[in-house]
């Protein structure tokens, strides 16, 4: 017993130096992040599953996608619609007032989808809120 009391003196007055090793991190290699990601960019994909299946943290799914998609091609993800530029209509004669036109509005922009259905949006609408809109209407 007194030999105890004797170690925990030396250790309490000498100075010691304690490492703690943990587990070192497993670098993954780029095919194995590219199958993550593909699978992270597929519509409906949840992170924290996959993050589960795969047995590494979701920071790291989300990391690995970000960087994906900033290393993307410029303009790979844009697709071009035709446009086309067309005169105003002259609007029928009718006893009322010509109404104005909304288009004259600074900031307001129309787009007319090749079934005839019109969307009139000016600069304070939600990009997100547009491409919900655009989307359904194509669909």
């Amino acid at each position: 017993m007194e030999e105890r009391d004797e170690a925990a003196t030396v250790a309490a007055t000498e100075p010691v130096r304690i490492e703690i090793v943990g587990e070192r991190r497993h670098a993954h290699d780029a095919s194995f992040r590219g199958r993550v990601v593909t699978e992270a960019l597929k519509p409906g994909a949840c992170v924290a599953e996959l993050a589960r299946r795969y047995g590494i943290c979701r920071s790291l799914v989300y990391r690995w996608r970000r960087m994906a998609l900033l290393e993307a091609k410029p303009g790979a993800a844009v697709r071009l619609l035709p446009v086309r530029v067309r005169e105003p209509r002259a609007e029928t004669a009718s006893s009322e007032a010509p109404k104005p036109r909304a288009l004259h509005q600074p900031g307001l922009i129309e787009i007319e989808l090749a079934n005839g259905i019109r969307v009139r949006v000016d600069s304070e609408v939600s990009l997100a809120a547009l491409q919900r809109v655009m989307t359904a209407l194509r669909g």
